[in-house]
């Protein structure tokens, strides 16, 4: 074999070794973004427990098992969606679905939850809905730990 071809040989399978590492490092890197978080939705945010609000007539109602009820109040004023969680008529918590409070997200606001399914009615609490926020509306998905209220959510486009 002539230095010519050897030297071509050599740069071909050089070139062809650097595109195989490339193409392993990006599926690795899209499996990686697809199983962590929201892959590549919005998010994931976190809701925040505050302080139990007054429900107003306009809220939803979805029923749990183990005498527990669901609240879904997206408040008419400029406040994001509330979601309560009562046990056997006792309040157990409220989360403020805001998403300005995840780092990343300070200048996004949601407004509104519609179009809720409860996928999941014991523990965790999973949902499916439209969120309407800054975006637009788009599908979102949360899991909610029915005990403390520990949640993530995200959108997507």
């Amino acid at each position: 074999m002539n230095k010519t071809t050897k030297k071509i040989l050599i740069w071909t399978f050089s070139i062809i070794g650097i595109g195989i590492i490339g193409y392993i490092g990006f599926v690795g890197y899209v499996m990686y973004t697809f199983a962590s978080g929201c892959g590549m939705d919005d998010g994931p945010f976190n809701a925040v427990l505050i302080d139990q609000t007054i429900i107003s007539e306009n809220s939803e109602k979805f029923e749990l098992k183990n005498n527990g009820i669901l609240i879904l109040d997206n408040r008419t004023d400029s406040l994001s969606p509330t979601l309560t969680l009562k046990e056997n008529g006792i309040v157990k918590w409220t989360l403020d679905t805001d998403t300005r409070n995840t780092k990343g997200y300070e200048s996004t606001r949601i407004w509104k939850i519609s179009n809720v399914t409860i996928t999941k009615n014991t523990d965790p609490i999973k949902l499916n809905f439209a969120g309407h926020w800054t975006y637009g509306a788009e599908a979102g998905s949360m899991e909610i730990e029915r005990e403390d209220g520990e949640n993530s959510f995200c959108l997507s486009w």
